[in-house]
């Protein structure tokens, strides 16, 4: 095969490779990366949170109001079974009783709001466990996916590796040295063709002397513009 033959097919493995590592790169990089998911489970843990204030703070105000009512009602009683004479001491009960009837509505309001503040709660940590359990799912399912791409493009990978390095083993070192050279420098492309007289790297004009000598000669023929190497489709 000619050296320029080889060239060619190096350069069109090295293309294929060029376009199969970033997409592998990329995507293993995603594998087990579940960090989009992080503003999902603090939305639930804030849910959490949520609840665990209100469920105690429920217990607490129902508590108050039982112990207020335990002792409005024993005052109550003291307050009309004539155990007490004194008109001053009835006074005073009356009042205090009053005092306790307006503290239980006020606690009684509390524990309502509480109360809706907790339904409130309760409906945003089972949406916010929905909208988790089902982005998590669809993550497993990417996830999935995600890794039969990478095995396909592993496969892809090492299928154009060793092509690669059968067809270098074939070029001579300083062919190959100019090769690789001419590929860092241009952006990975070191083998382009000759079309209408134009060197398809630069789209410079070429003369007829360098078209002529990429059509017949066997030694590789570089554009003088940007160094490339030439060949005739």
């Amino acid at each position: 095969m000619k050296k320029i033959d080889l060239l060619r097919s190096l350069q069109e493995l090295d293309s294929a490779l060029d376009e199969v590592r970033p997409e592998l790169e990329q995507r293993r990089a995603r594998l087990g990366d579940d960090s989009e998911l992080a503003p999902l489970r603090k939305d639930l843990e804030t849910a959490w949170k949520q609840l665990d204030s209100l469920r105690p703070k429920g217990k607490e105000l129902d508590d108050k109001i039982e112990m207020r009512s335990v002792k409005r009602k024993a005052d109550e009683k003291k307050l009309y079974d004539g155990s007490i004479k004194s008109p001053k001491e009835l006074g005073s009960l009356s009042q205090e009783v009053d005092m306790e009837k307006q503290q239980i509505r006020h606690l009684e309001d509390q524990s309502l709001l509480n109360m809706e503040a907790l339904e409130s709660a309760t409906s945003t940590e089972q949406a916010a466990a929905r909208d988790l359990a089902e982005r998590e799912q669809e993550w497993r399912v990417e996830q999935e996916a995600l890794k039969s791409r990478c095995e396909l493009l592993v496969a892809r990978e090492t299928d154009l590796s060793a092509r690669r390095r059968e067809i270098a083993s074939q070029v001579d070192d300083v062919a190959l040295k100019n090769y690789d050279r001419t590929r860092r420098m241009r952006g990975g492309v070191a083998v382009v063709p000759i079309e209408r007289g134009i060197c398809q790297g630069c789209r410079v004009s070429l003369s007829s002397i360098v078209t002529q000598r990429a059509r017949s000669s066997d030694d590789l023929v570089t554009c003088q513009s940007c160094g490339r190497i030439l060949y005739l489709p």
